[in-house]
């Protein structure tokens, strides 16, 4: 079997083991509801491009040289890109999800959520969770200021 066709299948897998779906996992790196299905099912494109395929590993957090058959020069995934990532996906359904319902949580609160969710993601100690997330709290609040 075509070594393209395997790596497809191998995506198929991981995104259902991570209980994801095509249509969000096409969302979240950037590109229409339907593309990660055309991808899959039909063979379009033949091959992820090179930002589709760094997104795509990180968000199901393995080597980007498993989603690809041509060599890679620097395939891994940094874990830091990988929790930054998620951590961008929290925050951003959590605001989704109080906007949708009209509430509000106190910075402090929603910090706190947030720490919690990472937590049970990653298993790290508190001390840890808590430093990391602070850290990022701060960039991702300095970035959608910018924007």
């Amino acid at each position: 079997m075509e070594a393209t066709e395997e790596i497809r299948k191998k995506i198929a897998c991981l995104i259902t083991e991570r209980g994801l779906n095509f249509a969000k996992v096409s969302l979240s790196i950037g590109k229409n509801i339907a593309y990660i299905q055309q991808f899959i099912k039909n063979g379009s494109p033949r091959r992820l491009g090179e930002v589709e395929r760094q997104k795509l590993a990180r968000l199901l957090n393995v080597d980007e040289q498993e989603l690809t058959d041509l060599p890679l020069k620097n395939s891994s995934a940094s874990a830091q890109d990988v929790n930054q990532d998620i951590l961008c996906l929290i925050i951003e359904n959590i605001e989704t999800w109080l906007e949708q319902r009209k509430l509000t949580l106190p910075p402090h609160n929603k910090a706190e959520l947030i720490r919690l969710i990472y937590s049970k993601i990653y298993n790290e100690p508190e001390e840890t969770a808590n430093k990391k997330i602070k850290d990022f709290i701060d960039i991702y609040d300095e970035v959608r200021k910018a924007n």
